[in-house]
């Protein structure tokens, strides 16, 4: 698909409010809410635009702590712990990455023993490294 300067502007809307109408992307980007509708269409049909989401404040429904967990995985237990983890609520988001971790989770914990509890599955197979998030200085970018 190709990306020309309406379509950057669109998703730059769409990503500073997805809630936005048709129309309030228009009078934006100088375009009619259909012609914006059509746009928009293309680009989920292609897959550029993915999905929609919500983003909560963690600590405000019972999750007080936010952690970053590197994980390296034995590599027999791989496939099983990509399984375990995908179905856990408690992990956010995962990363496979290079270098000695193999992956980085961000995760929503409610408790510390609830961190204690999660690092313990995790360790079942491999090795885990946690940091606790104190501030998010920089929680939402804007890709233009």
């Amino acid at each position: 698909m190709e990306m020309d300067s309406l379509n950057w502007s669109i998703i730059t809307a769409l990503q500073e409010n997805a809630r936005a109408s048709f129309a309030d992307i228009g009078r934006k980007v100088g375009l009619s809410a259909p012609a914006v509708a059509e746009r928009i269409q293309k680009m989920e049909d292609a897959a550029v635009i993915k999905g929609y989401h919500l983003a909560l404040d963690y600590e405000k429904i019972g999750y007080a702590l936010t952690a970053i967990i590197t994980f390296t995985c034995r590599p027999e237990k791989t496939s099983a712990f990509l399984k375990l983890m995908t179905k856990m609520q408690e992990v956010l988001e995962c990363y496979r990455v290079t270098g000695h971790y193999g992956l980085f989770m961000k995760v929503a914990i409610k408790t510390p023993g609830h961190l204690e509890e999660v690092i313990d599955k995790f360790n079942e197979y491999g090795e885990t490294t946690t940091f606790i998030v104190l501030s998010t200085p920089l929680e939402h970018r804007v890709l233009k």
